[in-house]
């Protein structure tokens, strides 16, 4: 009787562990908010500048200020997540995957003393994963860029 009972014991915890188990490793669906998706990179002059153009492989320094993209705000324009600090700017190596890509592809052409804005969907900004804490899985992005210098390699 006692060897019955450690058969029926040991089959309902290898059942139970094998359940435990299989639950743990199922992927949820993910729910996203269309009010956060941009569809395709879109990029708008705010001010054309006169100056040297980008074009990939010039060292750039620009200022710049991002928000999460949200549709419902004004200039699409839902959190703001970063900024170049007042007075300083952020340089950049164009084409080379230093920055993401709705960046490499947007500054393109763009001219000194110009202000761009970059509208980024999730797969051209931080795709499904995110940078967290800042910025969620599948975030479309908004950026309005200012061009201050270029260095041609």
């Amino acid at each position: 009787m006692k060897s019955v009972f450690q058969l029926i014991a040991s089959v309902a915890c290898a059942f139970a562990l094998t359940a435990c188990g299989s639950a743990a490793n199922e992927k949820k669906d993910v729910v996203i908010d269309p009010a956060t998706q941009v569809k395709e990179l879109v990029v708008t002059d705010l001010t054309v500048g006169t100056g040297a153009t980008a074009a990939s492989g010039d060292t750039l320094i620009v200022t710049y200020t991002g928000w999460l993209y949200n549709s419902g705000k004004t200039d699409n324009k839902g959190t703001q997540f970063d900024a170049t600090k007042p007075g300083a700017g952020f340089q950049v190596v164009l084409g080379k995957g230093t920055v993401i890509p709705g960046w490499d592809r947007g500054l393109v052409g763009m001219k000194v003393g110009g202000t761009r804005r970059l509208t980024i969907p999730y797969d051209l900004g931080y795709g499904p994963n995110g940078s967290l804490p800042a910025i969620p899985a599948y975030a479309g992005l908004v950026f309005d860029i200012s061009l201050v210098t270029v260095t041609k390699p």
